[in-house]
């Protein structure tokens, strides 16, 4: 079977340098930093003085993820900083006045589109390891009777020739005794089975032929449809693009895309920081750090980067 399965190759949204961890520091409002020099100025302000309290807010049901579980994901990317920090810098409180949301936009429905899009990658690449198999079987199979068929064949020919050649002698004869001539309609019987058995033989090589096309044809088809939603997703997205997962504006967190747990609470984590007032660091491996990529989302831990950005924002020293 000349084979052309050939997946598309995309660059999945998800590559390390394309999503975006950031606050919006245009959008802080002008009056929080009238506040802070004010309070510094009187001698009562602290960063870490006071813990900061937050609670839930709108999340879109398309998510699939309730307020509860949003709840829990918050409180422990909060605990990250608690821990860090030796005291409650963080809380949660149902009756916060600053909301952590989670907005539903085309930043999700992309990433769900890529979710769905390696989902039929992986279902491909099943249905492929299957249909090989199936393939090869009846390859070797078919390869095997076709082999048998052609013995069979030059066998009957054999024999044909030979009694085609017997009937010819005794036909230049005027005609064969008869002794001969039953013995030539025995032979003649008994071509006409070998022919018979032929005939069976070639119609079970035609018929494991078509079952045969027919798995290469499922094959192709599994190919034509991936690649035809690899078209869909790369004409309705394009390629690759930075978006951001979510952003601290001054008053409220905004959630804009997650893939997993883990990957929401280091969204999460990151975000909270910045509402303690933390910016980002350079190492790439930071909470901190503007990109999702080289994070280990299993176990989030600050970083030396991360601590010193949260010393010097709570002022321990």
């Amino acid at each position: 079977m000349k084979k052309f399965f050939g997946y598309l190759l995309i660059v999945v949204l998800f590559a390390a340098a394309g999503i975006i961890l950031t606050h919006q520091d245009q959008a802080r409002p002008v009056f929080q930093q009238a506040e802070t020099t004010v309070a510094s100025k009187l001698g009562l302000y602290h960063p870490c003085g006071q813990s900061r309290s937050f609670a839930i807010g709108n999340v879109d049901p398309k998510f699939g993820i309730s307020k509860d579980q949003l709840a829990q994901s918050a409180g422990q990317a909060a605990d990250v900083w608690n821990k860090a920090a030796g005291r409650t810098v963080l809380a949660y409180d149902p009756n916060s006045t600053f909301k952590i949301n989670m907005i539903y936009d085309s930043r999700q429905q992309q990433s769900d589109a890529a979710a769905q899009l390696d989902q039929n990658y992986q279902n491909l690449k099943a249905t492929d390891t299957d249909l090989t198999g199936r393939y090869n079987s009846l390859s070797t199979a078919y390869k095997q009777k076709v082999d048998n068929y052609n013995k069979d064949l030059s066998n009957y020919k054999k024999d044909l020739d030979k009694y085609n050649s017997e009937v010819d002698r005794w036909n230049s004869y005027g005609g064969a005794p008869e002794e001969e001539y039953n013995k030539l309609k025995k032979e003649k019987s008994q071509l006409d089975d070998e022919y018979k058995n032929l005939d069976k033989e070639r119609q079970a090589i035609n018929k494991l032929a078509s079952q045969t096309n027919g798995v290469a044809t499922q094959e192709n088809q599994a190919v034509k449809s991936y690649n035809s939603s690899v078209e869909t997703y790369t004409s309705q997205y394009g390629g690759t693009q930075e978006f951001e997962k979510g952003v601290f504006d001054g008053k409220e967190i905004n959630i804009y895309e997650y893939r997993a747990p883990a990957d929401l609470e280091l969204t999460l984590t990151h975000e909270l920081g910045h509402y303690l007032g933390m910016e980002h660091v350079q190492n790439s491996k930071s909470i901190m750090y503007y990109l999702l990529g080289d994070q280990n989302m299993n176990n989030i831990q600050p970083t030396a980067e991360d601590l010193a950005e949260l010393d010097k924002v709570c002022a321990f020293n």
